[in-house]
């Protein structure tokens, strides 16, 4: 049998980059090279975080031994609470910092401060971009429905804009016919220093509306009004 003769020595292994030549075909060589690279998985891709810096506040009413409106099956104080951690989880997720007054079934209440005046100080300590407030609904007619969101234009100039933005997208995916006001006299919007809303998701008081507010897939939708419009409003500064 025939041997071939081998080479001594070690073997060089090709570079995993070749300085490409001069000119536009080098920077298509480098281009083309970067693409396949980042297509196989060898070089991590940096995720897009398009709300990165910004800072929301959010406010789920009530709480504790204080649970709002009431349905035949839910209280307030749950249902914002639900609709105000997967509204945070989202922004957080986008690259925003959510500060929240709750995160569980409690109030702020201390011997020293008071529930309202523990939610006003975190929200002026947040210096955030935007202030939610996310409240339930209730009215001696139960035919009464559909998400509302109030502003006080004369704290912040942008707050009606934000309400605008919110509510039309209320309008395009849950039946409301309802339009923005200003006539709700609510400590949030009495004193942020920032763009600010309170959002009324909708009327435990009305049966078929508060089946809705209480199930998962609605809840998921009013978040996704919600954010959209938020997003939109943050992103148009």
């Amino acid at each position: 049998m025939r041997r071939t003769r081998r080479r001594r020595g070690r073997r060089r292994s090709r570079p995993l980059f070749e300085v490409p030549p001069k000119g536009v075909l080098g920077v298509l060589a480098v281009s083309l090279l970067l693409s396949i690279v980042i297509s196989r998985g060898v070089m991590p891709v940096t995720a897009v975080r398009p709300l990165e810096g910004q800072v929301v506040f959010i406010d789920p009413g009530h709480g504790g031994i204080d649970p709002g409106a009431c349905g035949q099956t839910y209280t307030e104080k749950e249902i914002v609470l639900k609709v105000a951690l997967l509204l945070g989880s989202r922004l957080e997720r986008n690259g925003a910092r959510v500060v929240y007054t709750r995160t569980g079934d409690y109030d702020l209440e201390t011997p020293d401060v008071s529930d309202v005046d523990a939610r006003i100080k975190l929200m002026k300590q947040s210096r955030a971009t935007v202030a939610l407030s996310l409240h339930c609904n209730a009215f001696t007619d139960p035919w009464e429905r559909g998400a509302q969101v109030f502003y006080n234009a004369s704290k912040h100039p942008d707050s009606k804009k934000l309400a605008q933005m919110i509510q039309d997208e209320l309008v395009k995916s849950t039946d409301t016919e309802r339009e923005i006001s200003a006539r709700l006299d609510h400590f949030i919007l009495n004193h942020a220093e920032m763009p600010a809303v309170t959002v009324e998701l909708g009327f435990l008081s009305n049966p078929d509306e508060e089946m809705l507010l209480g199930s998962d897939e609605y809840q998921e939708k009013l978040v996704t009004c919600i954010y959209e419009a938020v997003f939109a409003f943050i992103t148009s500064q």
